[in-house]
């Protein structure tokens, strides 16, 4: 669940490409089985130029979004606020100022510290009012988990069902059209057995769920696969790249999809996510097309304490995502650019491998994870091969300080469970 502290957040508010025959369904979203990949949708970052006070008001392809759940920028971690400390590990926003009897407060923090985040949508008269902070307000989180909520227990919350969330985010659009709507979903949403459990049908679970994608500029779902507390469940890096997979069937190839990872101990039973888990759990999102990362840092336990910040407060948490962060950020240009056919991948171990393959300023890019599935959840060490649009050459692997030959059109390469290596070439 994405809960804000203290409370349910639910909220109303120069090579020769050789082209290969595609082999995957209609939405792609990686390597599977060695199968040569449709291009995997990647919206371009020219998508936002249509908000003025967005996030990325110039569609800037070097800008690859990193956001936060629900903090508070006056809050404060190690002497320092959290406005401040969020930037220096690279999150560049917060998702969700949430209102209650504190907003005040939340207000002067994000004022002195100078950081963006997008608002509840009750306050879209407080951001248009005040000009000399617009920079600050980029968009508006309309609603957290509404596809769990609509149905809560024996409640029926009307306001939670398809077409209302849907009359609420054109409410705030038509008010605010400078600035991006943003939903949080839940795996009612965002897995592939989403249907299971789901509540009350407005029109079909198929319907429903597009109806709520139409509602939502930039979408993201949380599935905490690593730290669910299930063990009976096959957990693994593989679910975070399904979640984007399954979402795409319902938001269509043009949206922006956030991969949703845990930075700590997100459920009341469950485990912690480790730092390995956790960048795991970022690139696979990654390699099946999300266009940004969001960080869940809210920790629960059985005993009910808690803590809000779980990125900050566990030292080699913070650090690995700090290094992942600025990864991303260096490929930026990269991720942004549209995956392009012609790159095949098969391990000896068998397991699926995610690709994307991206042209850049007259560069070839192959992005590779070894992926894992419901038979091999934790993935497996293998040996890829990778079929590559160069005949003869050598590709340096970005990061790694060594480079690989490429012969007869294929790249060879080690890769740990669920490890990535970047080619360019």
């Amino acid at each position: 669940m994405a809960r804000a502290p203290g409370l349910l957040a639910v909220l109303v508010l120069t090579a020769a490409c050789v082209t290969g025959e595609q082999g995957r369904g209609e939405w792609g979203g990686g390597e599977r089985g060695g199968e040569e990949a449709g291009p995997t949708p990647i919206p371009s970052p020219a998508y936002y130029r249509k908000w003025a006070n967005g996030p990325n008001p110039t569609g800037d392809r070097n800008v690859f979004p990193i956001t936060v759940w629900m903090q508070d920028p006056s809050g404060v971690e190690h002497g320092e606020k959290l406005g401040r400390a969020f930037p220096r590990i690279g999150v560049d926003l917060g998702i969700g100022l949430w209102e209650d009897e504190w907003w005040y407060l939340r207000q002067e923090g994000l004022y002195e510290t100078d950081w963006r985040v997008y608002v509840d949508p009750v306050r879209v008269d407080t951001v248009l009012a005040d000009t000399a902070h617009a920079r600050n307000y980029v968009g508006y989180l309309v609603a957290d988990e509404p596809d769990m909520n609509k149905v809560y227990g024996d409640v029926f919350n009307p306001d939670m069902q398809p077409s209302a969330i849907l009359a609420a985010a054109d409410r705030v659009r038509a008010r605010d059209p400078s600035r991006p709507t943003y939903l949080n979903f839940s795996p009612w949403m965002g897995t592939p057995t989403g249907e299971i459990g789901y509540g009350h049908v407005e029109r079909s679970y198929e319907e429903d769920m597009r109806t709520y994608c139409s509602a939502a500029d930039i979408a993201s779902a949380d599935y905490y696969a690593w730290t669910h507390p299930d063990r009976n469940h096959t957990v693994g890096a593989y679910a975070y790249g399904e979640v984007i997979d399954t979402m795409r069937k319902w938001c269509g190839p043009d949206k922006p999809l956030y991969g949703f990872v845990e930075t700590g101990h997100p459920h009341t039973h469950g485990e912690i996510i480790d730092a390995d888990q956790l960048e795991a759990a970022v690139w696979n999102t990654v390699l099946h097309g999300a266009t940004g990362i969001n960080y869940f840092a809210h920790s629960f336990y059985t005993e009910g304490r808690g803590e809000y910040s779980s990125v900050l407060t566990r030292p080699e948490i913070t650090r690995r995502v700090t290094e992942v962060n600025a990864r991303l950020k260096s490929l930026a240009p990269v991720l942004n650019a549209p995956d392009e056919p012609g790159v095949r991948a098969a391990a000896d171990s068998g397991i699926p491998v995610a690709v994307l393959h991206k042209r850049v300023d007259g560069a070839t890019w192959v992005l590779a994870q070894t992926d894992g599935n419901r038979t091999h959840p934790r993935s497996l060490a293998a040996r890829v091969t990778l079929t590559v649009p160069v005949r003869e050459g050598t590709a340096t692997v970005v990061g790694e300080d060594r480079t690989v030959p490429i012969r007869d059109g294929r790249i060879v390469d080690d890769f740990a469970p669920y490890g990535v290596h970047i080619y360019r070439f």
